[in-house]
């Protein structure tokens, strides 16, 4: 069936769904009919200040841990109401433990990284700065190595 057929059949339809007289005049009719619509939560991260490389010491192998030189600087945005988890995700397995110093508590993570819950009441940007300290693993040498870790966010 053409399109022009299947329009006037539908035009058909509404005039007799009506009850219009065909002849009467104007034809009327309304409907109502419910929309909803969910946002889904999002949430962005924005490196700020983050190093290209971790330097190890020799005097750093000897204490057997190492500490950012510079504060690491991230911005995150999130619609999301009730905040959002920041993702630590070792990407080299240079350190036994990592500690972050900075954020509204100081934490400690596993050699598998972890994550951080920031909390919050209403949809905002919220600028983080904070340093790590990588508790080294054993059998590593001075020298500089790729940054270790990457950051990740998502909302909660």
């Amino acid at each position: 069936m053409s399109n022009s057929l299947r329009r006037l059949a539908l035009a058909a339809t509404l005039v007799t769904a009506t009850g219009a007289n065909v002849g009467a005049g104007t034809v009327s009719s309304s409907a109502r009919f419910g929309v909803a619509v969910t946002v889904q939560a999002v949430a962005r991260l924005e490196q700020v200040s983050n190093p290209a490389f971790l330097s190890i010491s020799a005097t750093d192998l000897r204490h057997g841990y190492v500490d950012t030189s510079t504060p690491i600087g991230v911005r995150v945005k999130s619609n999301s109401p009730a905040g959002f988890a920041l993702d630590v995700i070792p990407v080299m397995p240079i350190a036994a433990s990592i500690e972050i110093h900075g954020l509204d508590a100081d934490v400690a993570l596993g050699p598998d990284g972890g994550t951080i819950i920031e909390r919050w009441q209403r949809p905002q940007e919220r600028r983080l700065q904070f340093s790590m300290r990588f508790n080294l693993v054993p059998g590593l040498r001075a020298g500089d190595y790729p940054w270790p870790i990457r950051l990740a966010v998502r909302p909660l």
